[in-house]
C-alpha cells in the first residue's frame, strides 16, 4: 500500500461555532428544560435518574436499577488491590449499588478525586480506605434572592465574586455598574446557568426572558443591544416602565442579575390581586407584588410550591442560545495522475489465471510470473478492443500516525473510479 506525507498545506485546523437554543420554563416550584417532562424508565421514573429540568453530567446509569441487596460486595478477590483487603475495608464500603461508580483505595500513590479537598483526604481517611464517588451528577438552572439588607455584592456572597467581572463589562456600559445604593434597596435576583447549558459564553442578543401571572405576559426583558443590558418591553400595569433596564447578563459567566423593582401587576385574573412570597438567600420572606426582584421563584431555590401565591398563578421562561466551540481538523489526500492505479485486490487481474501464481523457483531462481491485467476499458467494437487502460476505484483512505500506526479510516460513500490520467483529492474533516 502507498503512503503519501501530509504536505504543508494538507492539514487545516479550524473551530466550528454553534449556537444551540436552550429553554427553561418555572412553574411551581418546578423547572423544565427544553420543555421535557418526567420520560418515564423501566427502572427508574426518570430515565436518566437525575431530577426533572436536570441534565446528567455523565450520562451514565441510565434507567438502572439498584442492588437491593445492601451488602453484596464488587470484586473482592480479584479487582481490588491488597490494600483494600485490610481491616475488612472492602467488606465494608464497596458495595455493589447497581450504579457504575467509581472508586480508589487511599495508599501510597495518594490518589484520590479532585472535588476532595487535601486536609478531609489526609485526616478522615486511613491507608486501605476505599474512596468512592458518584456518577448521578446533574445540573440546572439556580436562583438566589438576595434583599435589601443583605446586599449581593457584600463580603460571602455571590456578587463579591462577580465584582470583578461586573467591573470588566461595564466597559459595555454603565448598566453593568449595579451600585450598592440600588441593590441595598432593592435587593437583587441572581439567577445562574451553569457552562453545561451554554458552553464558552450566552449568545449576546438572544437572552429572553418572560413573566407570566394565570398565563398572561406581565413583563419582558431581552438584551435587544447586545450589550447585557436587559430591557423591557411588553409591560402591562408596568408598561411605564418599557425601555428600562431591569437587569444585566454576564455571558461568559452564565449569569443573569435582576433589579428591577417595579410592579409588573396588581391585579389580574378578573381583577384580583395577589402577593408573590419570596424567600431570600436567609429563609426571610418577602411579600411583593410581581416584580423582576422575584422572577423565577421556584428555580431550585428554597421557595417550595403552594406558599408563593395567595391567588391566580405565576411562572417563567429562560430562553437563550450558547456558543459551542468545535475544534476540526481538515486533512487533503491526493491521488496524482499516474500514481495509486494498480491493486493486489484479486479482481484487478484477468480470471482463470490460476497456473501462472506459482512461482518460478530454481536453484538461485525465484520469479513471480506476470499475470495479465483485467481491461475494463469500454470500446466501440468488440474486436478489436479498447487499449488497456489500468483503473482502480478507490473505496478507503487511511490515516497513518508518525510511526505508521493506522489511526483512522475515512470510508466512501460509493467507490470512486481512478484512472492513470486523473488527478484526486479527497478533504476528510473531523470533529474533536
Amino acid at each position: 500500500m502507498p503512503l503519501h506525507k501530509f504536505g504543508k498545506s494538507d492539514i487545516l485546523h479550524n473551530q466550528i461555532k454553534t449556537y444551540p437554543s436552550s429553554s427553561f420554563f418555572i412553574y411551581d416550584s418546578s423547572i423544565y428544560y427544553n420543555n421535557n417532562a418526567v420520560e418515564p424508565g423501566q427502572n427508574v421514573a426518570n430515565v436518566n435518574d437525575v431530577p426533572v429540568g436536570h441534565v446528567s453530567m455523565f450520562e451514565l446509569n441510565v434507567d438502572r436499577a439498584a442492588n437491593a441487596d445492601a451488602t453484596a460486595v464488587i470484586g473482592v478477590s480479584s479487582s481490588l488491590p491488597e490494600a483494600a483487603f485490610t481491616a475488612g475495608h472492602h467488606s465494608l464500603n464497596v458495595k455493589d449499588t447497581g450504579y457504575i461508580y467509581p472508586f480508589v483505595v487511599k495508599g501510597v500513590q495518594q490518589v484520590g478525586f479532585r472535588d476532595m479537598s487535601r486536609d478531609i483526604y489526609q485526616t478522615a481517611y486511613t491507608s486501605g480506605d476505599i474512596l468512592t464517588g458518584s456518577y448521578k451528577m446533574s445540573s440546572s438552572a439556580t436562583r438566589q434572592r438576595y434583599n435589601g439588607s443583605h446586599n449581593f455584592l457584600t463580603t460571602n456572597n455571590t456578587g463579591s465574586a462577580l465584582k470583578n467581572s461586573l467591573s470588566f463589562a461595564a466597559r459595555l456600559g454603565d448598566h453593568y455598574n449595579l451600585g450598592v445604593t440600588a441593590v441595598g434597596q432593592t435587593g437583587a435576583n441572581v439567577i445562574q446557568i451553569p457552562s453545561i447549558f451554554y458552553g464558552s459564553e450566552i449568545k449576546k442578543g438572544t437572552v429572553d426572558l418572560k413573566y407570566y401571572m394565570t398565563g398572561n405576559v406581565v413583563g419582558r426583558l431581552k438584551d435587544s443591544r447586545q450589550n447585557g443590558a436587559l430591557i423591557q418591553s411588553e409591560g402591562t400595569e408596568g408598561s411605564a416602565n418599557d425601555g428600562e433596564i431591569a437587569g444585566v447578563v454576564l455571558y461568559k459567566e452564565g449569569f443573569i442579575i435582576l433589579t428591577g423593582s417595579w410592579d409588573l401587576a396588581t391585579a389580574f385574573d378578573g381583577g384580583t390581586s395577589s402577593k408573590i412570597t419570596d424567600k431570600d438567600v436567609d429563609s426571610n420572606s418577602i411579600v411583593a407584588n410581581p416584580q423582576w426582584v422575584n422572577f423565577g421563584f421556584g428555580a431550585n431555590d428554597n421557595v417550595t410550591a403552594g406558599m408563593n401565591l395567595t391567588n391566580g398563578s405565576a411562572s417563567f421562561s429562560i430562553d437563550f442560545a450558547g456558543t459551542h466551540k468545535v475544534p476540526t481538523m481538515t486533512m487533503l489526500t491526493h491521488a496524482n495522475k499516474g500514481e495509486l492505479n494498480f491493486s493486489n485486490n484479486p479482481t484487478y487481474f484477468k480470471a482463470d489465471q490460476t497456473n501462472l501464481q506459482t512461482p518460478i523457483t530454481g536453484t538461485h531462481l525465484f520469479r513471480e510470473q506476470e499475470l495479465e491485467i483485467k481491461n475494463i476499458h469500454s470500446a466501440s467494437y468488440a474486436d478489436p478492443s479498447g487499449s488497456l487502460h489500468k483503473t482502480t476505484y478507490i473505496t478507503k483512505v487511511g490515516i497513518y500516525d508518525e510511526k505508521k500506526k493506522l489511526v483512522g479510516i475515512a470510508s466512501l460513500a460509493k467507490p470512486v473510479k481512478k484512472t492513470e490520467d486523473r488527478d484526486l483529492t479527497f478533504k476528510l474533516k473531523l470533529d474533536i
